[in-house]
Order: C-alpha cells, then structure tokens, then sequence
C-alpha cells in the first residue's frame, strides 16, 4: 500500500498521480493506492481537505477538474472504475462516493452538495430470485448532471440518473430513476414535486427584508436547460469506459466526452 500525503511527494509505483504541486494541494487529506495500474488526474487550483480517496483495486481513475472551492470527499474506487467531478462544484460537508464492480460515477459542473451525501453503484451484497436462482441486483453507473442542487442527507443509488438543473430536497433517496432537468424531487422514494424550475446559489440565511425583495425575480436563462441534440448519451458513454481495460484509456475518454465538452445541455435530460 502507498499513501500520498502531499502532492509534492507523489511518485507511485505501480499508480500514476497526474498534478501541478504548485496548484493543486493536499489539506490534511491523503490518498492510498491498494492496487496497481490506477490513475488519480488532478487539475490545476484543487485543494483537497479533510478527504481520503482510496484505490483500493486495479485500473481505476479519478478525475478532479478545477475548483474554486475546496473538495471535501471521501472516495473510494476498485476494479476498473471511472469517477470525474466537475468544475466548480460546492461541497457544504464531505461528501462520499463509492464506485463498485466497474461502474461509473459522473458529476458535472457547478454542483451544490450540503451535509451528507452518499452516491454508490452498488448494494454491495448479492440478491436472487428464490425461483430462478439469478441475481437480480446487478450494479449500476450514476449521472449527476450540471447545476444539480443535492439537499442534506441525500442518498443516490445505482442506476440513478439525474438531469442538469434538478433540485432534490433534504433527505431524498433516487434508486434507479431519471430525474428530469429544471425539476424538483423530494422523499424516499424520490417524486416529483414540481417542473419547471431553476435555482442560483445565493444564500437567504443573513439576509434582511432588503435582499429579500431583491431577488423576487431573477430575469436569467443560465440555468434552464434543453433538448438542442447534442446531449450526451450516458449509456454509450458508461458502456465505453467500462470496455476500456486500463485506466489510461479510460482517462482518454473522460478527457475526450467530459473535459473537452462543455456544451450547456450535455446532461439535459427531458420528460418527453
């Protein structure tokens, strides 16, 4: 086992850690390679604080794009896995992925995460059919999309998929469901409670009669997003990193699809 306390010191045998030490640093944070043949990209202006991310098999890669906020995650990843958060995502507390049986986890841009969050592509244990004797709880990938608003103690499940622009209330659990764009969810399971809406992330908590008026309306298109054509197929992009069979291809198509697109509807995904 290899543990990297600072991106000064982070030759790796056997694992490869692609960082600018001048730009992007270790805050009280650490991460350990178990296994071998994994990729830890990590790009300029991100401080990881209080945060672990751990390698714990082969061929796996994480992808940490820049930041204007401090990530707080606790990460695991294991056989063959690919997670890749976006720029300028906020994270309130820490917040904890874990990536399982060559599944995918993708985060886009300018996330708000508060306390609590939990996103998985696994069970783990195994479930069958007491008739058949099959396994009925394979895993599965998760897409969070851009300027997706995930409330405190917010659970997402394998399978889950959730379009850019969503709002999920305090508590809410998604198991395996596509959650439209400009939507808001709440409960356990997660339902819709209402379509059509956008959030800024301005915070209300000091604010007077004053700000409040202010903000009555907001006359922006920022964050409404749409069906153009050119939104990204999450299952071929899922279905092509978890045919690749090492980390350094599967760090291409990430830097290929994800860092290379920006287009605004990329994770739109519609009711229609």
């Amino acid at each position: 086992m290899r543990s990297v306390n600072s991106f000064v010191d982070s030759v790796c045998e056997d694992n490869l850690i692609f960082v600018n030490a001048e730009k992007s640093h270790l805050d009280n944070s650490k991460v350990n390679f178990y296994g071998r043949n994994n990729i830890l990209f990590v790009e300029d202006g991100v401080t990881l604080r209080n945060s672990t991310i751990n390698f714990n098999k082969d061929n796996s890669v994480v992808y940490l794009s820049s930041n204007r906020h401090n990530y707080l995650l606790n990460c695991s990843v294991n056989n063959g896995n690919s997670v890749y958060i976006g720029k300028d995502c906020y994270i309130n507390g820490v917040m904890n992925l874990i990536a399982s049986e060559g599944k995918n986890i993708i985060v886009g841009d300018d996330g708000l995460f508060s306390f609590g969050i939990w996103v998985r592509t696994a069970d783990p244990h195994l479930v069958y059919d007491v008739n058949s004797k099959e396994r009925i709880n394979y895993s599965q990938s998760v897409l969070i999309g851009d300027h997706v608003w995930l409330g405190q103690q917010s659970l997402i499940l394998k399978g889950s998929q959730i379009g850019s622009g969503s709002v999920l209330g305090g508590g809410t659990i998604v198991a395996g469901k596509r959650l439209f764009s400009n939507s808001a969810y709440g409960g356990n399971p997660a339902k819709l409670i209402r379509e059509g809406i956008f959030f800024s992330s301005e915070c209300v908590h000091g604010w007077t009669e004053k700000e409040t008026r202010k903000y009555e309306t907001m006359q922006t298109e920022q964050w409404i997003y749409s069906a153009d054509g050119k939104q990204q197929n999450f299952a071929d992009l899922d279905k092509e990193l978890q045919v690749q069979k090492s980390a350094e291809l599967r760090l291409k198509i990430i830097q290929k699809v994800l860092v290379e697109n920006k287009r605004k509807n990329r994770f739109y995904i519609g009711n229609e």
